[in-house]
This record gives structure tokens, sequence and C-alpha cells, in this order.
């Protein structure tokens, strides 16, 4: 097998070894667990770098995962400056233009941009998007091993220096000089590596989402009314997910999800206008994310993307943020891999960065979790807002994530 060859085997079929391994005892310059927003990205920057990279992940690549899809434009431009974009739309992902906000019936509509260009965003299947992040990091040199599930870390002196788990090939050691957890909110290694949580907010609101055939929706459009949020995005298989936010404690009883979730479309008569024609293709899937980050690092070890920090889809920002991670890692690391001193420099240099980017959305996307009331003098500007284009353009702009925000946030001083 070439070595930038993927190689997927057939559903329930046996699972090959992979060609691309390398023995167990072999000393690798990283481990890289999960191999989806941030791992696969990391893994293709670091193997661009000359480093010897593998990356594992308890999952066969492209299996689905909750997801909020949109990919706000600063992971978009990311994908830009990766090369992916054009892979990304050959995959059947539409692109996404237009942009229609609505709070409480005040709407505001309009085509971002980044600079004289339209900012065209995507929200693709998690399905198609893990898998080509995959792709582009083996076409790199990175190696991959699927169905491996980490269920031990390895130490010398207190310094992490690989991982053991197990996969279609039986229990395995692999050595590294960094070991990276970029495997989610659950992750397996900053528990294993006793990662401090050094902020916890709970878990701030509820989410449903579905997907539908046969809406006609050109691009994105948000409503809100009452505590209640509702998303529409086109992705792929000319298919619409549509989200629904809510708090905690609207949260439906066993069995009645389905119900809940159309009935609360249905009673935004703008939204039952979007669906018209429409038609439901899957039961409703639920998430409650809790709003926590972990301390990033510690000898031989790093986390990135939701595995040290994640919050409520709210924001639609966990894409856009883990690229951001693995490209902040990457750099970080530079040069320095191999020499252990260089490498805890670099990794407290990547959590200082990480940690100045992310604290105010952080804490913004709290904010706005809570899902309280917009207040009058919020829906009053936004009234002005829309009878002005300019004023239109620069809150889309802020909301596809073009400019950046205001102290207030993505959405204004909202309430």
């Amino acid at each position: 097998m070439p070595r930038s060859a993927a190689y997927f085997p057939e559903r329930g079929g046996c699972v090959p070894v992979n060609a691309e391994l390398v023995a167990a005892d072999e000393l690798r310059d990283v481990v890289i667990v999960g191999a989806r927003c941030a791992g696969a990205p990391l893994g293709m920057l670091l193997a661009e770098r000359g480093y010897s990279v593998e990356i594992v992940d308890r999952n066969p690549v492209g299996a689905d995962t909750l997801s909020t899809h949109w990919i706000r434009w600063p992971g978009v431009r990311q994908l830009h400056e990766w090369g992916l974009v054009p892979e990304l739309e050959n995959s059947g992902c539409p692109p996404v233009r237009g942009v229609s906000l609505d709070f409480e019936g005040r709407v505001l509509t309009g085509v971002p941009r980044a600079g004289r260009a339209e900012a065209v965003t995507y929200a693709p299947r998690r399905t198609a998007l893990d898998a080509l992040l995959v792709a582009a990091a083996r076409t790199r040199g990175a190696r991959l091993r699927e169905r491996f599930s980490v269920t031990g870390l390895v130490t010398v002196d207190g310094r992490v220096t690989g991982v053991r788990g197990s996969g279609p090939d039986g229990p395995a050691t692999l050595r590294a000089r960094l070991v990276v957890g970029a495997d989610g909110r659950n992750s397996t290694v900053a528990r294993l590596a006793g990662s401090a949580v050094v902020e916890d907010r709970g878990t701030l609101a509820r989410s449903l989402y579905a997907y539908w055939s046969g809406v006609t929706e050109p691009g994105v459009r948000v409503v809100f009314r009452g505590r209640r949020g509702i998303s529409l995005w086109p992705t792929h298989d000319g298919l619409t997910v549509v989200s629904l936010i809510f708090p905690p404690e609207e949260a439906p009883g066993p069995g009645r999800a389905a119900e809940f979730y159309t009935a609360a479309l249905r009673a935004v008569p703008e939204v039952e206008q979007a669906l018209k024609g429409g038609a439901l293709v899957t039961g409703p899937r639920a998430a409650a994310v809790r709003n926590a980050r972990r301390h990033a690092h510690g000898p031989g070890w790093v986390l990135a993307g939701d595995a040290g920090h994640h919050k409520d889809p709210v924001s639609a920002q966990g894409i856009s943020d883990a690229f951001a991670d693995a490209a902040v890692l990457a750099d970080a690391l530079g040069a320095g891999l191999r020499d252990a001193t260089a490498l805890d420099e670099a990794l407290a240099g990547y959590a200082a960065t990480r940690d100045a980017q992310r604290l105010a959305a952080f804490a913004y996307t709290c904010e706005q979790a809570e899902l309280r009331p917009f207040g009058a003098d919020f829906l009053a500007d936004l009234g002005r807002t829309a009878a002005d284009a300019q004023a239109t353009g620069a809150f889309v702009n802020t909301f596809v994530g073009c400019d950046a925000p205001s102290d207030a946030g993505w959405l204004g001083e909202s309430h």
C-alpha cells in the first residue's frame, strides 16, 4: 500500500493489519489520540514538518458524531490555508453564502464579506469532514490506527512517554516523545493524565438536531424566540440540519424528544414556513454540553480541541477552535519536539496562547447559553441596525466571524 493511501475496511468485515503501522517499540515523535477536527489537522501539520506521527482513534474513519456542523469563517480561512476547501466542495458540501438572523422578529439578512470577497462558509456532515481531514494527514505522511482504544499512559520518571491500548491487531504499547489528547470532551488522555478542570460552568442548555430533506433554505437561518433558538444549515446529500436549543428545565421526558422537537419548530411560523415541503429523515439527536476547560498540558502530554476546552454549541465555535488549536500547537512545537526542556516550554506557550484566544469566547458562550430573554434596548438597537445596510453588514460579518467581535461578543449587548 502506498504511504499516502487511505484504507477503509468494509463495514462488518475483517479489519486487516494496516500496512502503514510501525513496530510498537519504535519511538515516534508524536502519538495523537483522536482523529477528528483537532487531531487529524495536527497530525497533518506535524508530518509536514518532518515529525513521525501516529494517530489513533477508537472509531473507524468517518464515523458520525454529534456536531454543530457549521464552520465559522476563521475555520474556513484555516481550511483555505491548508488547501482543503476544494476537496470539501468536491465532497458535495454546499457553500453557505447568505445569512438570516431573526431575534424576536427583528430580522437582519446579508452576505458576509472578508475584505472584498464573499466569506463563504460550510456546514459539512462530520462523516465527510473528518474523513477528508484524515486523508490529508495521511497524504502528508501521518500514520493511522483505526478502532484502537487507549487504556493507559506509559510514564517514565513522571513523564508521559507513550500510550497503551488495543485494536484489531491486539494490545500494543506505542512509545512517543509527546502524547496529544485530541479525543473530545470526554477525553481519555485528560482523565489518565489527571488534567485538572480549571473552570466548570456546568450544562447551561440542551440541544436537539435532526436532518431534513426537501428544504430549500439557501443559506444559514437562525431564529430566536423566547428562550429557544432554532438554526437551519444546508449540508451534504441535499439535507438541512435543523437544530433546537432550549433551557435544561424544558428537556422532554423519555421517548418524547421527537414530539417536543417538532412541536417547538411548528410553534414558530417563520420556521414552519421554511420547512414547508420538507421531510424529517432522522429522529432528533440530543446533546447536553458541559461548559468546562482543563489544564492544557503536563510532562510529555498536551490537550487540543474539545479535550481541553469545550463549550455550548450556541456559538458554533467548536470546529473552528479545534482547527486553531492544531495550528497553534504545531507552530509552538517548532523544532523543539525532540528536546524535553524545549518541549515543555513549547507546551506552556501553546497553553498560554490557547487561553488568550478562548477565555473571552468561553465566558460569552456561557452567557448566551443561559438563554435569557433579549433586552428591550438590544431589540430596539436591532431595529435600527436592520434599517442601516452598513450596520447590518457589520453585524452579519461579526456573526460569521469575519470581523473581530466587540467585548460583548458576536451578538452584541443582547441581554
